[in-house]
């Protein structure tokens, strides 16, 4: 799916994008409705500032290695949590990276999570696992494998510290990365998928590349990217049904001695169904990409029974049954789209043993453009939120950056605007500036959607790990 004309006109990395994977192109709104601005606007009376002053905890930095300190204050809000959703409101920062990297460390290191789940490819996430729990590897090497957004200084600072977190510690004791999406494939999934059915049934292993060669790897992920996405919705559909083909085979193997284990055999071959099924000529009817986080999570904790963080997106993230979300581009047009996406699948499964974390900011700099448009991946400036944004009201409070905890109780004001709904800033893949207003997820409830937020007033743009990388 390609927004910005025929997949063949434009290939790779301007089809891996956020908003191909959410659908937005000019489509139909369903259910909820757009409030106006003046109804979003509301919050900057009516006390709810002051409110926010009165209850917001100032925060002392985004560095990882500081002390924890105020971060104490989270022990509150994710008491009893199974999950936390820790969203963001633009990819491209290496201050909201630093800030998750914090607060991931302070949930690992004092709250005994043990998974840092991310939007990130499940292959190219199993690369990093393995590093940083055996140390195999190199560190640069699976960081620059990531998917492109997660090729920075800030994501190496974070592998780095798990590893270290986990020198000497037994194997159920140590933290574990996992890449909770279907966004790339990674030639990993093929091969180790091969290896197992070699190993516990080669008897089956014709029958297995009979469904595996027509959908192999090849050679790249934007070059995997490119050849699906071409193809007519009817070889889709063949993709498809031979990816489920090999999905069902491995799931029905007998169990037995392996190289690769049954449980990453298996995910390995769910993910690789569910990249095809995200990318195919049905992807957006029911959110397939975000049904698959849910899975793949739902399957790791199964495996691991561990507490774990979940790293994306605001809208990702959000606990609300359903959301809006715009992405405008540079014409003009409807890109609103109606989505029910992870964190309010996650919800109506934990209830509230799922706890969501947004992440906002008031201004600064991002670095993204990975769409294809005018000059590419650039650091374009942000600047203080339009008055129909929720982040413009969390921006007047008396502190420049803070953690609020949106579940405590106000004045009959402070109530309508918690529970009302909010439209706040998204910026993903791309990013227009005279449309800045525009780019926004809208909830029903902005206290459904988050029990707490995280708010900086500054950002500054993500550092690539070298000149070009992540331009694949």
């Amino acid at each position: 799916m390609n927004h910005h004309g025929s997949p063949g006109a434009r290939l790779g990395r301007s089809q891996l994008t956020r908003r191909a994977f959410l659908g937005v192109t000019a489509g139909a709104v369903g259910g909820l409705a757009l409030p106006s601005a003046p109804a979003l606007a509301a919050g900057t009376g009516g006390g709810v500032a002051p409110w926010i002053d009165r209850h917001a905890v100032p925060l002392s930095g985004t560095n990882p290695q500081q002390p924890a300190g105020e971060l104490s204050h989270l022990r509150g809000v994710v008491r009893g949590a199974a999950i936390v959703g820790l969203g963001e409101s633009a990819h491209g920062t290496h201050t909201l990276l630093r800030l998750k990297h914090r607060v991931a460390r302070y949930l690992v290191e004092h709250l005994g999570f043990r998974t840092i789940a991310w939007e990130e490819g499940w292959g190219s996430g199993v690369a990093i696992d393995r590093y940083v729990t055996s140390g195999h590897g190199d560190p640069t090497a699976v960081v620059g494998d990531a998917l492109f957004m997660l090729q920075t200084e800030a994501v190496l600072e974070l592998v780095g510290w798990m590893r270290e977190f986990n020198r000497g510690r037994p194997d159920h004791d140590k933290v574990r990365f996992l890449g909770a999406d279907v966004l790339e494939l990674r030639p990993i999934q093929f091969d180790e998928i091969r290896r197992h059915v070699a190993d516990v049934a080669p008897d089956q292993r014709e029958d297995l590349e009979a469904h595996l060669a027509p959908i192999d790897w090849r050679g790249d992920p934007f070059t995997q990217l490119g050849w699906y996405t071409q193809l007519p919705a009817a070889e889709q559909r063949m993709v498809i049904a031979h990816a489920g083909a090999v999905d069902d085979l491995v799931r029905a193997l007998p169990a037995g001695s392996a190289a690769v284990s049954r449980a990453d055999a298996v995910q390995h071959a769910h993910a690789l169904l569910g990249f095809y099924e995200a990318y195919g000529p049905d992807g957006d009817a029911d959110d397939v990409r975000d049904r698959y986080v849910t899975a793949i999570i739902n399957r790791w904790r199964d495996r691991t029974g561990h507490r774990l963080v979940y790293s994306a997106a605001n809208a990702h993230t959000a606990a609300v049954p359903r959301l809006l979300v715009s992405f405008p581009d540079d014409q003009p047009g409807d890109d609103t789209v109606e989505r029910q996406l992870a964190g309010g699948r996650l919800r109506r499964q934990y209830g509230h043993r799922y706890v969501s974390i947004g992440i906002s900011f008031d201004h600064g700099q991002v670095l993204t453009g990975w769409e294809v448009q005018p000059g590419g991946p650039a650091v374009y400036d942000v600047p203080p939120p339009d008055v129909s944004l929720v982040d413009h009201v969390l921006g007047q409070a008396r502190e420049p950056d803070y953690l609020v905890d949106l579940r405590r109780d106000g004045p009959p004001p402070v109530r309508r605007w918690l529970e009302g709904a909010a439209r706040m800033r998204i910026i993903g893949s791309a990013y227009f500036p005279a449309n800045d207003a525009n780019y926004a997820i809208t909830v029903a409830s902005w206290r459904g959607a988050f029990d707490a937020i995280l708010h900086l007033d500054r950002v500054t743009p993500s550092r690539l790990l070298a000149a070009g990388q992540g331009l694949r």
